[in-house]
């Protein structure tokens, strides 16, 4: 080979490297403020990051996934926790299971990576030097995208500088929870997307500005940053979520043809993301499957046999590894390890007393039937579960209408409820969905939208745009998963009604629609930054030493913040419901929309730091420092 022909090849396959290199940074990201949003999220959710149990369900998924790890799906030793019995998992032939084995399955990568780094470095310094790269990556968009030089030098040297800061004050890191931070790291790397994909589904619709603002209100005025390193299904159902609607919303736009050629496909990623989600929670991806279905079908273009036969198919592909899992540990397709104890006696029971009333009945009537029985058989355990998410969202109903109290409490105010106070009865820190995220009182803006609706004379007229059908999903989503959990909530050890965590993106999106607050942030986008600064950096301080001069315990703790939270919550809603945004109003409106995102980052930054540091158990030395220097109660 002459030198000529090693340069030609070379170039070839730099070029291909590269066009291979652009194809995911479109896919994963889309653009370079895409990219940016995901490092910031990454960076602040490495700041929060606890290796520590928060809770005790992890257990489960932590000895799942070191059984996992070494060959064996039924769980053998108990790695982690007390013993095999934790809560989530679940007995079966004289064997332990865990749950949500999607997730222990995406986390067998990072347990091979974090083997590795541990046999070069010691894994606190190597998980310091990642966060430090993500920070440094951060600083170099940054830079391209203002044009400015001064944020990559100076952001060099602060990340230089934190880096030198860490590595003096760290301690060495249990080498023997690798698997507990391989989960924390997934979920987290998953969580991060949220913020990513919302970003692109409202800057399609929208522009880029309004795109990144949501992303910034989903990131610092929700939970998000708290629940983004445990290991809960949580984090994980809000990017699923997110990304359905993202899909929904391709299915019905032109396509690029960069990546995908045709509409259809988008459609059929909807399908399969609930799907590969039945893996994680089989019950949550049914009520997202029958959300989407009840959405897409009547609004889709196409229709045909063979488009329904397209997407059954690839929807039935992405269904393989929730049914090849639940065959092996249980035998039935269908029911996944939650269901055993519970869903699996009461299968049994129904399959007996529908055996027996067959064999009671006439001989006649018998025989005819008998060589239908089988196909009999697969329909009811088809329906089954529909059944029973049907029975679930009208007990949802029932409570709505019977238990009007329990309802405040989950989604109101928590105050002293019982479902609002900890294990022991003695603490309040299980905080409303509204307490948690005090922002998404601006969905209230919705009633002065809708009456001012006027139904379209013509056919033509009433066909949803993309848009719309991706609101008619969220809607629809939203009512479900109220519905699916009202009748369990208030409940303990929520912190921040984690059950309900796909309203906080749903919400977002939601109320990001609403005109008025559309046009607030459209004309004084600054004025909402400055003050989420101004509460975060201002606020902040003044809560802390409110805090620390006034407070006695972590039960007064969170009720301090529930009540910041319902303050602003009142005058935002108010301006909500007028609906209005020119002028001061709009003024008006951004600062509040900030205030609220504001409160609820403070609120985020001490809980981490402080009330529940789980023994300053955090990844980074300076958090940990930060955390023992801030002893407040």
């Amino acid at each position: 080979m002459t030198a000529t022909e090693f340069v030609g090849r070379l170039r070839q396959r730099t070029t291909a490297l590269s066009n291979t290199r652009g194809t995911m940074y479109s896919v994963l990201f889309g653009d370079r403020i895409g990219l940016t949003v995901f490092l910031a999220t990454v960076v602040l959710f490495g700041l929060l990051w606890r290796t520590a149990f928060l809770i005790n369900d992890s257990y489960t998924l932590a000895n799942g996934l070191y059984s996992l790890s070494n060959g064996q799906l039924a769980m053998t030793e108990p790695a982690y926790g007390p013993g095999l019995e934790t809560p989530g998992a679940s007995s079966y032939g004289g064997q332990w299971y865990a749950r949500n084995y999607g997730v222990i399955v995406l986390s067998l990568p990072a347990v091979f990576v974090l083997n590795l780094l541990t046999a070069v470095v010691e894994l606190r310094i190597a998980l310091v030097a990642l966060w430090s790269l993500a920070l440094l990556a951060l600083a170099v968009q940054g830079s391209h995208l203002t044009g400015s030089d001064w944020i990559l030098y100076g952001g060099s040297v602060g990340v230089l500088g934190l880096f030198g800061l860490n590595v003096a004050l760290a301690q060495p890191l249990d080498a023997g929870r690798i698997h507990l931070y391989a989960l924390q790291l997934t979920h987290l790397l998953i969580a991060a997307f949220t913020p990513v994909v919302l970003y692109r589904l409202l800057s399609g619709m929208q522009t880029r500005r309004l795109g990144l603002l949501s992303a910034v209100v989903l990131t610092a005025g929700t939970p998000l940053a708290f629940w983004a390193s445990v290991p809960k299904r949580h984090a994980v159902t809000g990017t699923v979520v997110v990304c359905i609607a993202y899909c929904l919303y391709r299915s019905r736009k032109p396509t690029d043809g960069a990546v995908i050629s045709q509409r259809q496909t988008f459609r059929v990623l909807a399908y399969a993301l609930v799907g590969l989600y039945a893996w994680v929670h089989a019950p949550e991806a049914l009520l997202l499957c029958v959300a989407l279905a009840l959405v897409d079908i009547p609004t889709a273009q196409d229709n045909s046999p063979r488009t329904l036969a397209r997407i059954g198919v690839f929807f039935a592909l992405s269904l393989l590894p929730f049914i090849i899992t639940n065959i092996a540990i249980s035998g039935s397709p269908i029911k996944p390890p939650r269901l055993i104890s519970g869903g699996g006696s009461l299968g049994g029971n129904a399959a007996s007393s529908v055996t027996g009333g067959g064999s009671g009945g006439g001989g006649g009537s018998s025989g005819l039937f008998t060589p239908l029985a089988p196909l009999f058989g697969v329909v009811e355990s088809g329906m089954r579960p529909l059944l029973l998410l049907g029975g679930e969202l009208v007990s949802g109903l029932e409570t709505l209408r019977q238990q009007p109290d329990d309802v405040y409490h989950a989604f109101v105010r928590s105050g002293s409820a019982s479902g609002a106070l900890d294990n022991a009865g003695e603490e309040s820190v299980n905080l409303s969905l509204l307490e948690s995220a005090p922002v998404l009182v601006a969905m209230v803006g919705a009633l002065p939208v809708v009456r001012r609706l006027r139904v379209p004379s013509s056919t033509a007229a009433r066909a949803l745009s993309a848009d719309r059908v991706v609101d008619a999903f969220a809607i629809t989503a939203f009512v479900g998963v109220v519905l699916l959990y009202t009748s369990r909530l208030p409940l303990h050890a929520q912190v921040t009604a984690r059950y309900l965590f796909p309203l906080y993106p749903l919400g977002v999106y939601l109320f990001m629609r609403l005109p008025a607050v559309r046009g607030s942030l459209t004309d004084h986008w600054h004025v909402f930054l400055w003050t989420v600064a101004g509460t975060v950096l201002l606020g902040g301080q003044v809560t802390l030493v409110f805090v620390a001069l006034t407070v006695n315990g972590i039960g007064e703790a969170f009720q301090l913040h529930a009540l910041l939270a319902l303050g602003i919550a009142v005058p935002l809603g108010i301006w909500a419901l007028r609906g209005r945004s020119e002028g001061v109003a709009g003024q008006a409106g951004a600062v509040l929309l900030g205030a609220a995102t504001g409160v609820t980052t403070v609120f985020l930054l001490l809980t981490s730091i402080e009330y529940y540091a789980l023994g300053d158990a955090h990844l980074l030395p300076m958090m940990r420092a930060l955390g023992e220097l801030l002893a407040l109660y």
